[in-house]
């Protein structure tokens, strides 16, 4: 590797770093769906809570929030016990329908944890990671693990109704597109598998190095204007190239720096174009293509 190479790489990781301290603070939490995982002291209650965050975790994040607290409210400070013991009869007529599912379908969808959970107890676990398996054992990467969920999660819901694939619950366990980013399961992983705070460490199997970039909107735009990809669609492909280029600054974690890239979009620190007040001060404008074109800008005007 050249000397300038090596250097550059030394310079960026250096701004990569000092975005990660100023902002993986407890702090900032509250402005990310993790959020709610926080508000309860059991391990399986923060598993559970955070699956329904996670593939609730689209629209608008009031409508968001909104909804999930509709929907963990009436269970009370232990969630999971509460759906085990009791199942889904108190939401009756009385949830609604969230975006694109029905009442009956997010029913449906919990009447399925609720079988899951109580299936993976039999064999003693109390998480869902071993439902994170390839379907067949070859299989490798992060999409076949959650493939070996959606898959599990299907079977469970055809025992359930077998005419249940109605579009609303089909978006929402993720089905139909082999080149998804899944981004929704992207970021429950991590929150299950990073052991550093904010994420919660629960699950042991999974490696961090195997874990995949959730494509949020942040993360989409911000990958495109730090010049880590040049591709524009939200797909697997574009997950596997952000995540390949974080792996080089951090091997055995590449999603280090996920939770603090996303606050600049979400705390609006990034608007995509040159804001005095905002870009010099920015921890990456060094990295950073609209900070590198106004620079060059001003300098073209300078020397006119």
């Amino acid at each position: 590797m050249p000397p300038s190479t090596v250097l550059k790489k030394k310079n960026l990781k250096k701004s990569f770093d000092l975005l990660y301290r100023n902002y993986t603070k407890p702090e900032f939490l509250d402005s990310d769906p993790l959020f709610l995982c926080y508000l309860y002291d059991s391990p399986e209650d923060r598993e559970f809570v955070g699956l329904l965050s996670a593939l609730f975790a689209y629209g608008n994040v009031t409508a968001i929030r909104g909804f999930l607290s509709r929907l963990l409210e009436p269970m009370g400070k232990r969630p999971k016990q509460y759906l085990l013991s009791h199942g889904t009869k108190i939401w009756k007529n009385k949830l609604g329908p969230y975006r694109f599912q029905k009442e009956k379908d997010i029913l449906l969808f919990l009447q399925a944890i609720r079988l899951a959970y109580l299936e993976i107890e039999k064999s003693g676990e109390k998480f869902l990671e071993s439902w994170f398996k390839p379907i067949r054992p070859k299989d490798v990467g992060l999409e076949r693990r959650i493939a070996g969920f959606q898959s599990r999660l299907s079977e469970i819901l055809t025992s359930l109704d077998p005419g249940w694939k109605s579009y609303g619950l089909g978006f929402l366990i993720g089905l139909g597109n082999p080149k998804s980013a899944h981004k929704r399961y992207c970021m429950f992983l991590r929150w299950m598998v990073r052991k550093e705070a904010p994420d919660l460490g629960l699950y042991k199997n999974i490696q961090t190095s195997e874990l995949l970039f959730p494509l949020d909107t942040h993360i989409n735009r911000l990958s495109n204007i730090l010049g880590i990809t040049e591709r524009r669609t939200s797909d697997l492909k574009k997950s596997r190239e952000v995540t390949d280029y974080f792996q080089k600054f951090y091997p055995e974690d590449p999603l280090r720096m996920d939770f603090a890239l996303c606050r600049l979009g979400i705390l609006r620190k990034c608007k995509s174009v040159y804001i005095a007040e905002l870009c010099e001060s920015c921890d990456l404008k060094e990295v950073c293509k609209i900070y590198g074109k106004s620079r060059k800008t001003v300098g073209t005007a300078t020397e006119n």
